[in-house]
């Protein structure tokens, strides 16, 4: 299933870490909390990404957010469409932006 969201202004701690992504405003996001493979439609290209959803450390309720492989313009106030694939891992706490750095590129490689 398809959904559609627009692209919102996030925090900016995946462009410290080289890692930008579409962030989202969760909404009626129904999937359970962690990372997922994904697909994503921006202006009629379709890209694989890494999904997140979930909790995040001085943030009240869930954020989503998509990581888009080989994208890094700038498009806040964009529709997009994206579809969730599998599962990659569930929500996880890190000490250090190395370390979520490290992560990212584990969980990418399952992407």
């Amino acid at each position: 299933m398809w959904v559609r969201r627009k692209v919102q202004s996030g925090t900016k701690t995946g462009q410290k870490i080289g890692y930008p992504t579409l962030n989202f405003r969760a909404g009626d996001f129904s999937q359970s909390s962690g990372v997922y493979a994904c697909e994503i439609l921006i202006a009629d290209k379709l890209y694989k990404g890494a999904l997140y959803f979930g909790p995040r450390l001085n943030h009240p309720g869930n954020v989503l957010e998509v990581y888009v492989i080989g994208f890094k313009q700038k498009i806040y106030g964009h529709f997009v469409r994206f579809r969730v694939g599998k599962k990659i891992r569930s929500p996880k706490c890190f000490n250090s932006l190395d370390e979520l750095k490290k992560q990212i590129q584990k969980d990418l490689q399952s992407v």
